[in-house]
């Protein structure tokens, strides 16, 4: 599902320092949505009011199957989110903890400087899931 923009909003944000991947991700609401059975789902909110809820299925061997989240936020969250998870889809957790800003803004292709903290919020959401997923497998292993 994607949003209907009109071209002078496509246009603002690509003035405004937005990729185009940046433009498309956030346009065609990619990976927004929950996830039917998720194995870890984690809300994180940033300093500026931006929200992440992340929906994770974990597979064998710790592969991250499935991954969508929902967000209350600018498009910059909305991109950032996007772009983390098609970085961690088919990852190992281990390779997932890996995964850092800067991973995220070069997946995108580049934000607006004021943007920055959207890769960061991205990847806390990650992180906090990943480690809710650590200590409920933890606990399930006893």
């Amino acid at each position: 599902m994607s949003r209907k923009l009109a071209e002078e909003e496509l246009k603002l944000l690509a003035e405004s320092g937005y990729s185009r991947k940046a433009i498309e991700l956030y346009v065609n609401n990619v990976n927004v949505g929950a996830i039917e059975n998720p194995d870890i789902v984690t809300t994180y909110r940033g300093p500026c009011g931006d929200l992440i809820k992340l929906h994770l299925r974990i597979g064998r061997n710790s592969i991250i199957k499935e991954a969508k989240f929902y967000y209350a936020g600018c498009p910059g969250v909305a991109a950032s989110a996007s772009a983390m998870i098609e970085l961690v889809k088919g990852k190992t957790i281990d390779k997932a903890k890996k995964i850092t800003e800067d991973d995220v803004l070069n997946e995108l292709g580049g934000l607006p400087k004021t943007k920055l903290d959207c890769p960061k919020l991205a990847v806390k959401t990650l992180r906090k899931a990943i480690a809710q997923y650590e200590k409920t497998k933890g606990r399930s292993e006893i």
